[in-house]
């Protein structure tokens, strides 16, 4: 993920105005450093992951970026699936900053979704 994209995830829903305002900086700028690929250095990356709350190290991948899976998550999972008490189950994940009411409707969607691909391979 390049740093435009690290940035706008911490800003999230909020408007570039209002986080530049928040940050004492124009709009303008705000935005350049959103589509920007590049890490800015010095005070700048200071004062973004000050004001985000992040470290440095946020804004910099690691140096393997590769999802794996492990016996151990796998083994997880299957004890999950065997003992959960409902067998329609959804799992989602959203940002803190999105309402309960929509992470409910992607659920309600993913669960539509998956009943069209049941009664379609019948």
């Amino acid at each position: 993920m390049h740093f435009g994209e690290l940035l706008r995830r911490l800003r999230g829903t909020r408007s570039q105005r209002d986080v530049a305002g928040e940050l004492g900086m124009p709009v303008t700028t705000l935005s350049t450093l959103e589509n920007q690929e590049t890490i800015p250095r010095g005070p700048v990356l200071k004062k973004l992951a000050d004001h985000f709350g992040v470290p440095l190290t946020y804004f910099y991948s690691p140096p393997t970026t590769e999802m794996r899976s492990s016996d151990a998550a796998r083994n997880w999972l299957l004890s999950l699936k065997q003992t959960s008490p409902q067998k329609n189950t959804i799992a989602t994940h959203a940002p803190p900053e999105y309402p309960e009411d929509v992470k409910r409707q992607f659920a309600e969607k993913i669960k539509q979704k998956k009943r069209a691909e049941t009664a379609d391979s019948k």
